[in-house]
């Protein structure tokens, strides 16, 4: 049964996968990278697209990543208490 613990761990687990992203190996190269946030050369997404929104997210979560391994550890204890 779906419950809100489950919906938690789905969360956490997303943004994990959101914060190991490289900007540099990968990002870049598919053209997600944080150099198209602002356009570059005025060639870029227009300020609200999907896109942009999307690239900023990446952006964010580089900083997500801290807690993001406290939160990790807390979800880890609390399954290996409460199984």
């Amino acid at each position: 049964m779906l419950g809100l613990w489950t919906l938690a761990q789905a969360g956490v687990m997303f943004a994990n996968g959101l914060a190991v992203l490289n900007n540099e190996r990968f990002l870049e190269k598919i053209g997600w990278g944080y150099s198209q946030l602002h356009g570059g050369n005025g060639i870029g997404p227009s300020p609200g697209a999907f896109k942009q929104q999307t690239i900023g997210l990446l952006h964010a979560m580089t900083y997500m990543r801290l807690p993001l391994i406290v939160v990790n550890v807390l979800l880890v204890f609390i399954k290996l208490l409460f199984g």
